[in-house]
């Protein structure tokens, strides 16, 4: 379990909604759920992490999802945030502390094409993130960009580019991005890949095809071109990160095993002086039909260096308006986590977990 945390802590809420704007079209539908109390704002995140907010504090959360099909290959989907919690959480940059739901965002506003080889979207979404990603770190990680996937006789290429939220240091303001992409190879239940992030900030930031190419390593494509330096910072503004990923599935179950390479010392010499920076992350699904209804039960764990994801530069660490984008939480050693999704009837949902 999550070290400096002596026992389970259990956390509630129940999803209110789940309907249909139109009875008769299933196309179009309409997801409305509240949370009240410190269920993302646990006692293990403050012990281990940077994150800002009142530990007294119980925060409210109101989530508002829906989408609509536009036609059979083209779909639209959005989603609203209203919540109490600390602005910087959820990627803006204001609150008012005076009233209730003092800060919110448009969390999604995407539009997607699909068809038997290729997928492809463009706008505010989840990119990054893959299906079982824990839900502790599940807000905010909604980007703008765009996304698109290409499958091939067993093959699959993906590219991800997604504009970060901007940061401010020494009256400068840092743009930020990420890159990502991955080659993946499936036989039958297994899926493996190697995939690459990459994080970059500056001044002004678009579509830099020299060092945001998706066909090139990005890692040894920052070799051949002249890393930017700001005062403040000892590193430079890019950091790249390497993603190695075996995932396995059936009817009713989901695993996904991802090693995140951040720092890796080869030599000798180097390893006296610096530390390795690595993330390993094991994440389960489960569907289980139980009482006639079907439950859905998560489970895992990670463990990495304190470092990972730490980087010199202006900005370049692997979070997301404060939060973690990988399965972790900034200075954390090791974690685990379970989830249950009960129907209760009617449209309701018990949610339950420990951390």
């Amino acid at each position: 379990m999550i070290r400096n945390v002596s026992s389970i802590i259990l956390v509630f809420y129940i999803s209110f909604f789940s309907i249909a704007l139109a009875e008769s079209n299933e196309a179009a539908n309409i997801d409305i759920s509240y949370s009240y109390g410190a269920i993302k704002l646990l006692p293990s995140l403050i012990r281990n992490s940077n994150l800002v907010f009142d530990s007294d504090e119980h925060y409210s959360d109101i989530w508002i999802e829906g989408g609509f099909t536009i036609s059979d290959r083209l779909s639209f989907e959005g989603a609203l945030e209203l919540t109490d919690q600390p602005h910087q959480l959820i990627g803006t940059k204001f609150s008012r502390p005076d009233y209730p739901l003092s800060t919110g965002r448009f969390q999604k506003s995407v539009v997607s094409y699909a068809s038997n080889d290729l997928t492809v979207s463009v706008g505010r979404d989840d990119m990054l993130s893959g299906p079982l990603r824990p839900n502790i770190f599940s807000y905010p990680s909604f980007g703008d960009g765009f996304s698109w996937r290409y499958n091939w006789k067993g093959w699959s290429f993906k590219h991800v580019f997604q504009v970060l939220p901007a940061e401010q240091a020494n009256n400068q303001i840092f743009r930020r991005s990420i890159s990502y992409h991955h080659l993946a190879k499936t036989l039958h239940s297994f899926t493996v890949g190697v995939g690459e992030y990459f994080i970059l900030t500056g001044e002004h930031i678009g579509l830099d095809l020299k060092r945001l190419n998706p066909f090139l390593p990005y890692s040894l494509n920052s070799h051949d071109s002249v890393a930017d330096y700001y005062p403040g910072f000892v590193g430079d503004s890019d950091n790249s990160l390497i993603k190695l990923f075996l995932n396995w599935s059936n009817h009713s179950s989901q695993l996904a095993v991802g090693l995140y390479v951040d720092e890796f010392q080869i030599d000798a010499v180097d390893r006296e002086v610096y530390n390795d920076a690595m993330l390993l992350s094991f994440s389960a699904k489960h569907e289980i039909e139980w009482f006639g209804a079907l439950n859905q039960i998560s489970w895992g764990f990670s463990a990495s260096n304190p470092n990972f994801g730490q980087h010199p530069g202006p900005f370049t660490t692997t979070t997301f308006a404060a939060y973690p984008l990988f399965e972790y939480t900034p200075g954390m050693k090791s974690l685990a986590y379970f989830d249950a999704q009960v129907p209760m009837g009617k449209g309701f949902q018990l949610f339950m977990g420990s951390y």
